[in-house]
């Protein structure tokens, strides 16, 4: 089952860019490896959406998708894989 989310978290980055931790509401985890990236840019007509998507395995093997909102600069959880 996919959980989805809509919340606002903290991300901690390495140099280059690369994730190192996510903090999930149970609290840190340690990334592993980032299995996917996409940038969604959308609604220009409207309220611009610009959006760094990366879905990532953490090292207790968690897979979870969280979104960089580049014209806010906020981190945000949108999901969670089992």
């Amino acid at each position: 089952m996919t959980e989805l989310y809509e919340l606002p978290t903290e991300v901690r980055l390495a140099a280059g860019g690369r994730i190192q931790a996510i903090r999930l509401p149970e609290g840190w985890r340690l990334v592993e490896r980032t299995s996917n990236r996409w940038l969604v840019e959308t609604d220009w007509w409207r309220e611009p959406v610009s959006r760094d998507y990366r879905r990532c395995v953490t090292r207790s093997g968690e897979c979870v998708e969280v979104y960089h909102d580049l014209a806010m600069d906020s981190w945000h959880l949108a999901r969670r894989y089992d």
